[in-house]
């Protein structure tokens, strides 16, 4: 590898890494706030204000 460049994720790639996230926190959320587990569903919504955040770019 001496001499190459190593590429990071495209804008593309990191937004699609991204909505995969929210799409797992939703989920997440969901099965929360369907268990009554409000702590739990509170964390959860931060979690995906800050990807939401993130994909504004």
């Amino acid at each position: 590898m001496k001499g190459e460049e190593i590429m990071g994720m495209t804008d593309n790639q990191y937004k699609g890494f991204l909505l995969n996230e929210l799409e797992d926190w939703e989920e997440v959320l969901e099965i929360a706030r369907e268990e009554g587990a409000q702590n739990t569903a509170k964390k959860v919504e931060r979690q995906i204000e800050k990807i939401k955040k993130m994909l504004e770019f």
